[in-house]
């Protein structure tokens, strides 16, 4: 048995299971598939946007009060997850499109070039569109999917919150 903590949620889930997937069908052995998704998680990441801070805030991961002035002055919150699995703050964009770039600019930052990107919305089909179209202008080699959010990530990534899980340009292939 081997167990993957990958300190994550949603699309970076995705590529990492996706991963899992293309090791076991092109034969390698246990020992060697835990060791290679070990070395591709390592390059592996997970950015968001968030429209609303109103689940954080009721699950105490936020105060009520920041949540509450970032929805009145219409403030996107920009963050990841950390290397602890927390959500990390990067950085706090007014309107949509805001955000957009600045999860262009994060995923360059972090060796973004020709890789995978899964790009999950919460009803924000026009946002993760416009967002696919924004990476491949930037990269266009780039193997974007849009998709929707689960459950769970839906409940934290509220209406109009999106999840960008993407491999950075050291990810080793099969």
């Amino acid at each position: 048995i081997f167990v993957l903590d990958s300190l994550s949620a949603g699309p970076e889930l995705r590529l990492l299971a996706e991963r899992l997937r293309d090791l076991v069908r092109i034969g390698m052995e246990f020992d060697e598939i835990c060791e290679a998704i070990l070395a591709y998680h390592k390059h592996t990441h997970l950015v968001f946007s968030l429209e609303s801070l109103a689940n954080l805030a009721r699950n105490g991961r936020v105060k009520p009060a920041v949540a509450a002035v970032a929805r009145m002055l219409g403030i996107r919150v920009i963050g990841q997850a950390s290397d602890a699995g927390d959500l990390e703050v990067l950085c706090k964009t007014r309107g949509e499109h805001g955000a957009l770039e600045r999860i262009v600019l994060e995923m360059k930052a972090h060796g973004l070039t020709n890789g995978r990107v899964h790009i999950d919305h919460c009803c924000n089909a026009a946002a993760a569109e416009r967002l696919k179209h924004m990476v491949h202008a930037v990269f266009p080699e780039a193997k974007v999917e849009v998709g929707t959010c689960g459950a769970l990530c839906s409940y934290y990534a509220e209406y109009g919150g999106l999840m960008v899980g993407y491999e950075d340009n050291e990810a080793p292939t099969v």
